[in-house]
């Protein structure tokens, strides 16, 4: 039996399991996916940033189900393709930790691993699988750029949003906190003692900003709402975003001005992603509560033409 014909019979068995319900299984290989993040050699970056990744694809899915239920699941090649992508991210970075002796599973590796995930249950020959596939790439080469511009950005950037955070703690908190000396740090003279916190590149978010963006717009563009439509609720999805950001930032002075830096340093670990989550529970019930039924109701208007 030649190889094509034996990946085309083992393609066959596994699309006759996931047939029946192919985007829950999908969607729970995405999940298991991003649980990479707990494994030791990858605990560098935190679970939201695989997840982030992963919802992409997610979204995509489940914006768009009717569509993708009529998508086939891989033929033989492609099936061939897709596990030696899932497998290739682990042995590359397993080789390269190897001889470096200092790689961890990073968000680069990941999207290989996503990508691997797509194609082992929709064929990369539809066109919306190819789209997705393009976007998580794409995605990812922006997301390298701007951590490649960080050092001349974060200047700029970490005193826009100390001057920010100051201006709010004056009035939420106590006039006893300032910007200090130096870009991007801010000094807190707070009962527990005087702290210094500084607003790095990480906690800016800009990366984070950006694939919220692209998660957005791909959600929002799957319903078809017009582009005027479509601009303002994108709009709202990021200055959104960029709030929570900022709310959590005051919220970490607050604590280090109330309990010291420890505690502040244990709720700056949880806090971000905690908000997060909860803005996005917020916009999601918003979009399907307001910008959909809108969208979708036929006209009743009489044609008076």
């Amino acid at each position: 039996m030649e190889l094509p014909e034996s990946l085309d019979r083992i393609a066959f068995a596994w699309n006759r399991i996931v047939s029946k319900d192919r985007d829950l299984w999908f969607f729970g290989a995405m999940v298991l996916s991003a649980s990479v993040s707990f494994l030791p050699f990858s605990r560098d970056t935190s679970f939201s940033n695989f997840f982030v990744y992963a919802l992409l694809p997610i979204v995509l899915v489940f914006a768009n189900r009717e569509k993708f239920r009529e998508v086939p699941g891989p033929a033989g090649k492609e099936l061939f393709l897709a596990l030696s992508l899932i497998s290739g991210a682990f042995v590359f970075n397993w080789v390269y930790g190897t001889v470096t002796g200092s790689g961890s599973f990073g968000l680069t590796d990941y999207v290989v691993l996503v990508v691997g995930t797509f194609a082992l249950f929709y064929s990369v020959s539809d066109s919306i699988v190819r789209f997705g596939t393009v976007v998580l790439i794409v995605l990812r080469g922006g997301t390298l750029a701007l951590s490649a511009a960080y050092p001349v950005l974060l200047v700029g950037v970490s005193a826009f949003f100390v001057a920010i955070v100051v201006v709010l703690s004056n009035l939420l908190i106590s006039d006893a906190i300032e910007a200090g000396s130096v870009a991007g740090q801010i000094v807190i003279r707070g009962p527990s003692g005087p702290s210094v916190v500084g607003i790095g590149w990480g906690c800016a978010g800009l990366e984070e900003l950006l694939l919220i963006s692209v998660i957005l717009y791909v959600l929002i563009h799957s319903f078809g709402l017009a582009r005027r439509r479509l601009a303002i609720w994108l709009s709202i999805g990021i200055a959104g975003s960029f709030v929570i950001n900022i709310i959590r930032m005051v919220i970490l002075i607050w604590v280090a001005y109330r309990y010291g830096i420890t505690d502040m340093l244990w709720l700056h670990t949880h806090l971000g992603d905690a908000l997060f989550l909860v803005w996005i529970g917020v916009f999601w019930v918003l979009f399907f509560r307001v910008a959909r039924p809108t969208e979708q109701k036929p006209s009743s208007r009489p044609d008076t033409s």
